[in-house]
């Protein structure tokens, strides 16, 4: 929002979409700078001219200092709109339109914060910069607040950035459906239109100078400046990985079998050679734990210096993640099945057999703490219900990603070893090329954004894991 522009006036963007009908719930997202804020004001500003007392509105941030943003931004909308007649609780963070209607804003950060809406009712709902939230579930739960009288229309509104621990999520249910177009929300069932703008929609800012202040606050990731100037969510720029992750050379299709089953028949010509080459071909597993959090697998392959079943030659020590067991909740990246140890090995075994695989491998060294239960430790449960694991003996966690990184650049180097990731693993793909660089340390991935299947890559990856654990043997090798 910028002082120039007036609560008459609207960017032709804005215009358009004053006219979405309001039973459509809505998603502004694009880049930054476009006026999203001062659109979510208008529509506010109409919602309660419209409605009087029976209009009651809510907006949620995360963050205190966020929140105070849009409180001075709303301020000065309805200041000038209201003049003195406006009323303001600078304690409550609610404002009072002459009419009687009610705009609160408020800070969502926690389960906790949640129960001060229960029993609570609003008729539009908006939570802002919603990519600060690593998961939708606080979002979505707010929907249980959005009721009003008969012939008050209700409407949840999503305001979001690309980039920050909740870009996934956003990407998937939102920001990459067509613009203008209407749609249902997977994750709710709610009928959607997503809005994209971005600065050079605005009209009453100095674009140029925006644009050189937005690059230079992005000194340090070029790749987040150009996403928040562009709007542009389908590559996902900024993130931790971004300047490494490369489909063309890290993504490969799918193996029919494991390299064994691409031996000829015993006595044929080649078999001694090809033999001695699949004695040293590694595979492995690679697990991050989860019950409520989600639990990844990795039946992961160490290549010898050979060519694989899909005819592509993998450089010595290339590690090769050729499936995966994802326990994740279905709309949330976030979020775990709940399922035990004994269920979790069950489904483990169950993706091994089909690749003719032993269930051993690598986890987290978490997952051999004492738990104080007859079982021991989670390993220790693991190994009773035949899942096999070692240390992953992580060592740390910034030396554990530049490993990944390194791996992950060289892929597709004729003379170095690279990490290559099947198609089949749809989690890594969903969630490792967006996670976020934590905001305090700029070196090191957010941890409150998914980051379960980075972990298992991560422990899969040369250095991570015991050079005393076995190489997987195949069925009858």
């Amino acid at each position: 929002m910028t002082a120039e522009q007036r609560p008459d006036k609207l960017n032709p963007w804005q215009e358009k979409a004053m006219a979405v009908p309001e039973s459509f719930d809505l998603f502004l997202g694009g880049g930054r700078g476009g006026g999203k804020t001062f659109l979510l004001a208008a529509l506010y500003l109409r919602h309660c001219e419209q409605h009087g007392d029976k209009a009651r509105c809510l907006v949620v941030r995360k963050s205190f200092p966020g929140l105070m943003d849009i409180e001075g931004e709303f301020r000065a909308y309805f200041s000038s709109v209201y003049g003195s007649a406006l009323r303001f609780d600078g304690q409550r963070h609610r404002f009072t339109l002459p009419g009687g209607s009610t705009i609160q804003l408020d800070q969502l950060e926690r389960e906790a914060d949640f129960e001060k809406y229960q029993g609570k009712s609003f008729s539009h709902i908006a939570t802002d910069e919603a990519g600060q939230f690593a998961s939708p579930a606080l979002v979505d739960r707010l929907r249980s607040s959005l009721r009003a009288p008969l012939g008050v229309p209700v409407r949840f509104i999503v305001l979001g950035n690309p980039g920050g621990c909740g870009h996934h999520w956003l990407a998937r249910r939102y920001a990459l459906e067509a613009s203008w177009k209407p749609y249902r929300c997977p994750g709710t069932g709610a009928d959607f239109v997503t809005i994209s703008s971005t600065y050079l929609d605005n009209e009453f800012i100095d674009r140029d100078k925006y644009a050189q202040n937005l690059a230079a606050s992005c000194s340090i990731d070029p790749e987040l400046a150009r996403a928040w100037l562009e709007g542009d969510w389908s590559v996902l720029r900024g993130a931790y990985f971004a300047s490494v992750i490369d489909e063309k050379r890290n993504m490969i299709e799918p193996w029919s079998a494991l390299p064994s089953s691409c031996l000829p028949m015993p006595g044929s010509h080649g078999y001694d050679f090809l033999m001695k080459q699949i004695d040293r071909w590694r595979f492995f597993l690679a697990s991050d734990f989860g019950v409520s959090a989600p639990s990844v697998t990795y039946l992961c392959a160490e290549s010898p210096g050979a060519e694989g079943p899909d005819g592509f030659f993998y450089p010595k020590n290339s590690i090769i993640l050729v499936d995966e067991c994802a326990l994740v909740h279905p709309d949330d990246d976030n979020l775990g099945l709940g399922l035990t140890v004994p269920d979790q090995a069950d489904l483990i075994k169950s993706m091994c057999s089909q690749w003719g695989a032993r269930p051993d491998g690598v986890i987290d060294d978490a997952a051999f703490n004492k738990t104080g239960s007859q079982s021991g430790s989670i390993a220790e449960e693991f190994g009773k219900s035949g899942v096999h694991f070692s240390r992953a003996r992580k060592g740390g966690r910034l030396a554990g990603w530049e490993r990944m990184r390194i791996l992950l650049s060289d892929a597709g180097k004729p003379d170095k070893p690279g990490l290559y990731i099947s198609r089949r693993c749809r989690y890594w793909w969903q969630t490792v090329p967006s996670l976020p660089r934590d905001p305090r340390r700029p070196e090191d991935v957010d941890s409150s954004a998914p980051d379960h299947a980075a972990d298992a890559c991560r422990y899969g990856c040369p250095g991570h894991h015991s050079t005393e654990m076995k190489s997987i043997r195949l069925g009858g090798i």
